[in-house]
């Protein structure tokens, strides 16, 4: 479970009410990925919270509100993933190689894949739809990084979509074995993914 910050006091209103609503989002996510959207109720995150029910209508509508939320902090943080990739100097390889490693802990953690197939499944309507088109937007955006390595030379001729796709699978099951009290951290985990898919397993 995350450390809580409810109880932090802070000089001013609002970010004293942001440090409250990254609370409520920091306990749900921890709860959505481990325990599953459906088995958590609004009742489980305000008794870790120490609160009651209606005071979290304060911070979100209802609990499909909560994991919404919850699912933009996780693609905001996919950003920044991308976002180290774009700033790399290197080759179409090498940025691929930088989002990976800022991918592979953010897929362990709490906002993680586990949270973003909770979200897949669960959202509803117009929050299904965002979701949907910004992962689409970010597979688009690493199929050009591979185009670009591909021009390059540093990627082989493949397909840029198989290439994002099998990636992006090997990455999304880390929660499924990884080990966080392992002696290899996510980067170095990414390393060998990435060597393995780089090189292929042909002696």
């Amino acid at each position: 479970m995350p450390a809580i910050q409810w109880h932090k006091k802070t000089k001013d209103v609002e970010e004293q009410q942001e440090l409250k609503r990254r609370a409520v989002l920091d306990v749900a996510a921890s709860l959505f990925s481990s325990v599953g959207y459906k088995k958590t109720s609004l009742d489980d995150i305000a008794a870790e919270l120490d609160l009651t029910k209606p005071a979290l209508y304060y911070y979100a509508r209802n609990k499909e509100n909560i994991l919404m939320q919850c699912a933009l902090v996780s693609l905001e943080r996919v950003g920044l993933c991308f976002d180290a990739a774009q700033r790399s100097t290197g080759n179409g390889l090498d940025r691929v190689h930088v989002f990976f490693r800022s991918y592979a802990a953010l897929v362990v953690s709490d906002f993680g894949s586990s949270l973003m197939r909770e979200a897949r499944r669960n959202l509803t309507g117009k929050d299904q739809e965002k979701l949907r088109q910004t992962l689409r937007d970010g597979q688009e955006f690493l199929e050009e990084v591979i185009e670009a390595g591909i021009k390059d030379k540093s990627i082989r001729e493949c397909s840029p979509k198989r290439l994002a796709q099998v990636l992006f699978s090997a990455f999304n099951q880390m929660p499924e074995w990884y080990d966080p009290d392992g002696p290899e951290p996510p980067e170095v985990i990414a390393n060998q993914i990435l060597e393995l898919v780089s090189d292929g397993i042909r002696a």
